[in-house]
């Protein structure tokens, strides 16, 4: 019995490296708003290039308070920016704020920008929260060796959250935030 459990979860695990390092994009040529995570450096930018290339007039942008961002002060962009503070602070959060302002505005279709090892799992987060068209856009963010490991590493581990917390409006339980928290103030 415990050889088939390894098993399995040998099997769930290459399954989902493959995932995280082989994402699936489906980008349309436009969205009624872009939800743009906080993730990685490099972001904005790309989320500017995609509005100047007239694949939103809306641009949804997650504004953690440890973080400040450009966008969110920004004059004379190329779309019309919407920031917000996610709660609780991380993509589970950023899903369900993101959808909610999107669907305040109005939007029918809906992108979420964020880098490859992201996606997977954020697709996954965001079609508990938006029943509509969505669409994944991916970024590199310039980053080191290091880095990219420690974001494959992470991106594993945050699986599990993802598969224990169903639901849009879940919340983590604190047992199992707390260490994930740390996690990121590691890095």
């Amino acid at each position: 019995m415990a050889g088939i459990l390894v098993t399995v979860l040998a099997v769930v695990a290459a399954v989902l490296a493959w995932l995280t390092l082989n994402p699936r994009t489906n980008p349309a040529e436009h969205v009624d708003a872009l939800v743009v995570l906080a993730t990685q450096p490099g972001a904005h930018q790309e989320a500017l290039r995609l509005a100047d290339a007239g694949v939103t007039d809306l641009l949804i942008v997650s504004n953690p308070p440890d973080h400040e961002f450009d966008l969110c002060t920004e004059q004379d962009l190329p779309a019309e920016i919407v920031c917000f503070v996610p709660e609780p602070t991380t993509t589970q959060g950023e899903a369900i704020i993101g959808t909610q302002l999107a669907r305040d505005h109005g939007a029918q279709t809906l992108g979420v920008l964020t880098f490859d090892h992201h996606i997977e799992r954020s697709r996954l987060v965001f079609q508990r929260c938006w029943d509509q068209d969505l669409h994944l856009y991916e970024f590199q963010p310039p980053r080191q060796t290091r880095h990219h490991i420690y974001d494959f590493v992470y991106a594993m581990a945050a699986y599990g959250k993802t598969f224990v917390v169903p639901g849009c409006q879940t919340q983590p339980p604190g047992w199992l935030q707390e260490p994930i928290e740390w996690i990121k103030r590691v890095r």
